[in-house]
């Protein structure tokens, strides 16, 4: 793997120049860019869903792969094509055209393209880092993509607070077509193993995962934590920029410090991940981000300031944990062919994605100019939304317990635990395997002659893994 180390920092520097450009595609940024091009709700949350929609095309990955020749020809052709698309925004932008169905058709080629460069990619770095160091890894990977975040989070920021609006915008998408054709430069340069790059004659079969029961309950917990996020994930933005117009600057300070955050917990996250298992970050991950959809619900113009920022930490501590653990579980429990369960995967992500868009479209579009009243207090129509959302995330996270994966209890000293001078440790498993345990009590005879047997006997519940530890 040491000749490989050359396709694993240029991998890191690929994440950095694509971080650098997507951010532009996310958030209030690119909210900002489709109210421009006079986009209605509908058509934004189509739009943001697009990239998620479009991994359902995955499956014809194999084939596509075949007919160019080779994985790597096809991972660089189809990304020239997706990303090179935004050549044509500040092009657009500059002679004053201006169409909804624009930024709707860019968009969509850039996800239907763009799908298969991350399938390919996914099954060709998976040969290229070793499983135990994939969560260090990527943390890293992630590190240097959110520090160019940071950078580019500020200057676009800064750029849409120009005097001249259109001037800002130009200098906004020109960065990102700059930095969309240096990713897909860099993917030129990997190189991968020669039995990774071959096409091999899988017979990609999306329906073979689903006879794994595992694997058929990680895609459950799949469809609907998508269905969460693409029904309520565009309103976020638009709520901040349509309805309470906040400052971009402001904005902008706030995805930095979330950025900022992140760089951090990637390392830390990536860490835990091989110590303790990926669906034990993920789980608290999700747990942590369905405190934001209950924040936008309670904000409003007056206290907006403070619970943006609290969000931005509980982002931060919350996404940066979700996009390194997700993928690393995917990764974890799926069999060779691996294909085939990545397509299964995307497939079903995909279909989530239009059902979750749509609905939120078509509710939004709906509850747009509606302000109810609760109690006295007013409330946009849209922040219904949010509390759908909120319920949507609670659901998910209680289905990905059934997920069965590495798991490795966390242990600390019980220093403040009456049970710590008897056992010097605890074990949980979080943040909802604790209640699946089994439990028993001490009996008499495993407790040493000092200790008091009555009391302990009332307080003391452990688990049979401690059991475990003392031998």
């Amino acid at each position: 793997m040491a000749k490989y180390a050359k396709t694993r920092f240029l991998s890191i520097l690929e994440a950095g120049s694509y971080n650098a450009f997507f951010i532009g595609t996310q958030g209030f940024i690119f909210t900002t860019l489709a109210l421009y091009f006079n986009a209605s709700p509908l058509f934004i949350s189509i739009m943001t869903s697009f990239p998620i929609i479009a991994q359902m095309f995955q499956i014809f990955s194999s084939r596509i792969n075949q007919f160019i020749g080779s994985k790597k020809k096809s991972l660089i052709i189809n990304a020239f094509i997706s990303r090179t698309l935004f050549v044509l925004l500040p092009i657009f932008i500059f002679f004053d055209v201006r169409s909804e169905y624009i930024m709707l058709i860019i968009i969509l080629l850039f996800s239907f393209f763009g799908t298969f460069v991350g399938n390919t990619w996914t099954v060709l770095i998976r040969s290229v880092v070793p499983f135990e160091q994939r969560g260090k890894y990527f943390g890293l990977r992630n590190i240097f993509a959110s520090i160019t975040g940071i950078i580019m989070m500020y200057l676009y920021s800064m750029f849409l607070e120009f005097p001249n609006f259109k001037t800002g915008l130009l200098l906004v998408t020109s960065f990102m077509a700059f930095f969309s054709v240096l990713s897909a430069l860099l993917l030129m340069k990997h190189e991968f193993p020669e039995e990774s790059e071959k096409n091999h004659s899988v017979n990609l079969n999306i329906f073979s995962p689903f006879k794994d029961r595992n694997f058929k309950n990680f895609l459950l917990f799949m469809f609907v934590w998508s269905f969460a996020i693409e029904f309520a994930r565009p309103y976020f933005a638009y709520y901040e920029v349509a309805i309470l117009n906040i400052n971009y600057q402001f904005l902008g300070n706030m995805g930095i410090i979330t950025s900022v955050i992140s760089i951090f917990l990637y390392l830390f996250y990536g860490i835990v991940a091989d110590r303790f298992g990926s669906k034990n970050v993920l789980s608290l991950g999700i747990l942590l981000s369905t405190f934001s959809p209950l924040m936008y619900f309670l904000m409003n113009t007056t206290n907006y300031r403070s619970i943006e920022l609290l969000n931005a930490i509980f982002a931060a501590f919350a996404w940066s944990a979700i996009n390194l653990a997700i993928f690393n579980l995917l990764l974890e429990i799926s069999k060779e062919p691996s294909e085939n369960y990545i397509a299964a995967n995307s497939f079903v992500a995909g279909i989530a994605a239009i059902f979750g868009s749509l609905s939120g479209g078509f509710l939004a579009n709906h509850l747009e100019n509606i302000e109810i009243h609760f109690m006295g207090d007013p409330y946009h129509g849209i922040q219904l939304i949010f509390i759908i959302g909120f319920i949507l995330r609670i659901i998910s996270v209680i289905l990905l317990t059934e997920v069965e994966a590495m798991e490795k209890p966390i242990r600390y000293k019980g220093i403040f635990s009456p049970e710590a001078a008897l056992f010097k440790r605890r074990e949980i498993n979080f943040p909802f395997d604790l209640f699946r345990r089994n439990r028993r009590k001490i009996k008499k005879s495993e407790l040493p002659p000092s200790v008091d047997v009555e009391n302990e006997e009332k307080n003391q519940v452990v688990t049979n893994d401690n059991k475990e530890d003392k031998e």
